[in-house]
């Protein structure tokens, strides 16, 4: 029987996908990000890789201590865009695959940088010009070469936690699923990445192919200590700036 396995529709989840050598044993499914958790509630045997700020409104769900999706310094899933000559800023619009961290980080990140606080808008509309502040997710910053412009949300996070962002990390409700997929693929992530991906990602500029093998080597699947503290960094910081009551205790397997 196949395990069914979620992902996020983003280049990361293919380049993840890409260096599992043998896939015969998993039926993936590529669904929006904050839809994950939602899935592996519904199928209990399945995994998924969720958005790690997901823990909080499911605080049973087992997490693997070995796989995740991590970013160590600027390449990232997210940028944001900044209005030109503004002195404030009050607010932040959301555009492509968002999610709970963008949500919750984004206002914490603005408070202890900048000291303001911002409510978070998604936006559905087509963006013609960067007349708002914007933070935009997932493949449309490399599909337009939009990063090049954008501030890099996972270097941000890394200064605010001093620690590995870890934007996803694998779950699911089932603890033996978990133990067993981890145990049969977390060695296909301990060769590195392979350092170019015209093939991979036909359809994408020179530029942005040429950033991402550049920086892939920011790009971390198999999880150290410092990857788990980062898990940690991220959830406590809700509850410090006292948007959750209780400091969250991750099932880790």
């Amino acid at each position: 029987m196949k395990t069914k396995f979620y992902l996020p529709k983003n280049i990361f989840s293919n380049i993840l996908l890409s260096e599992i050598e043998d896939k015969s044993s998993i039926e993936t499914g590529f669904v929006p990000s904050a839809l994950i958790v939602k899935k592996l509630n519904e199928e209990h045997n399945a995994v998924g890789l969720i958005p790690t700020m997901d823990i909080i409104a499911n605080k049973d769900i087992f997490v693997s201590s070995d796989i995740g999706m991590s970013f160590n310094a600027l390449l990232s899933n997210s940028y944001i865009h900044f209005k030109e000559e503004q002195e404030t800023i009050d607010e932040l619009l959301l555009k492509g695959d968002a999610t709970s961290n963008e949500v919750i980080l984004s206002k914490i990140l603005f408070k202890e940088f900048y000291d303001v606080e911002i409510k978070t808008t998604l936006l559905s509309r087509e963006l013609t010009d960067f007349n708002d502040n914007i933070l935009i997710i997932g493949d449309e910053n490399y599909e337009k070469e939009l990063f090049l412009n954008g501030l890099s949300f996972a270097e941000e996070i890394i200064e605010l936690i001093s620690a590995p962002y870890v934007n996803f990390v694998l779950a699911s409700n089932s603890d033996s699923a978990l133990k067993n997929f981890s145990l049969e693929y977390k060695d296909n992530f301990t060769k590195g990445h392979a350092d170019n991906f015209d093939d991979l990602f036909p359809d994408f500029p020179q530029t942005s192919l040429d950033f991402l093998s550049v920086n892939i080597q920011h790009l971390i699947f198999d999880f150290e200590e410092q990857d788990r503290e980062g898990i940690m960094q991220l959830l406590q910081m809700p509850y410090y700036h006292g948007l959750i009551k209780d400091i969250i205790d991750v099932k880790f397997v």
